[in-house]
């Protein structure tokens, strides 16, 4: 009866994790492709709030099913933007030290400055759906649901690797962008939702990195070159030191600093669990 049961647990452990990954790269993909088509930036704004309440609304659904109990994305809209903030503060901190150690290497050099306001709004629009997307499905589906198969430190090393992986198909990706990818941000983005116990933490890190290193400091953004960024800018030297075509993501500085900072608040979220096991 027992063997029975488990059986009938993985089967819709299995339905729950690969079906709501399916989904939701579908709702994601939906609105993602309507943000890009050409039309006015101001009517694009109402349509990526509503993509937003869409794919936290059906996220939020989606646990209610899973738990069997009424889920909460986290406690209050004010602590929900405090960690959104806090997200964005660690990527500002991250990607700014890359490209100042990039630029003191002489790799990066800025060509001439340019600030379109339509289009840095319209980056930070596209942006905030691609991170809630993202973060949803890798964090909010693949890591939490591994996490409850499997364990934390499997589940965080598993869904690093799917998360660089899934980006092996873009352009200018290889398996070391790929590898890159896994090691810094894979790890850190399902370390800080450990650790704050919300998913706008790593809601607010993915959006502040696609957007700072695509529209402000005007490098492909895992392979996508952007057009009309505030710096226009040129990376130039080896591929392990620049990125390549791929963004500076992929480059070896990127991923000593990201291992630095994944460390830090991988020894944070270990002090935290043995604060409340003594508590």
């Amino acid at each position: 009866m027992n063997n029975k049961r488990n059986k009938m647990d993985f089967y819709e452990w299995i339905c729950f994790f690969f079906i709501g990954i399916v989904c939701f790269l579908f709702i994601m993909g939906f609105f993602e492709a309507i943000l890009m088509m050409d039309y006015t930036i101001y009517a694009k704004i109402p349509i990526t709030l509503g993509a937003c309440w869409v794919l936290l609304l059906s996220f939020r659904k989606f646990l209610v099913l899973y738990t069997r109990v009424k889920a909460k994305i986290s406690a209050t809209p004010q602590h929900d933007v405090k960690i959104l903030l806090t997200g964005w503060g660690v990527s500002v901190l991250f990607f700014g030290t890359i490209m100042a150690s990039l630029y003191c290497l002489h790799v990066y050099q800025p060509q001439k400055i340019n600030c379109d306001i339509q289009n840095q709004l319209y980056g930070w629009l596209l942006f905030a759906v691609v991170g809630i997307g993202e973060e949803i499905i890798c964090r909010g589906i693949a890591f939490r649901l591994l996490c409850d198969r499997i364990g934390m430190t499997w589940a965080l090393i598993l869904s690093a690797v799917i998360f660089g992986f899934a980006h092996i198909f873009n352009d200018g990706a290889t398996v070391w962008s790929a590898l890159a990818i896994a090691v810094t941000s894979g790890w850190l983005l399902g370390v800080a939702y450990v650790y704050h116990q919300s998913l706008w933490a790593p809601i607010g890190m993915h959006w502040a990195w696609n957007y700072l290193e695509g529209y402000v400091f005007g490098c492909p953004v895992s392979g996508a070159f952007i057009q009309h960024p505030i710096i226009m800018s040129r990376l130039v030297g080896p591929t392990w030191l620049t990125g390549g075509s791929f963004g500076p993501e992929a480059s070896v500085i990127a991923i000593l600093i990201g291992v630095v900072i994944s460390l830090f608040y991988t020894l944070k979220l270990k002090q935290k669990r043995r604060n409340q096991t003594t508590a």
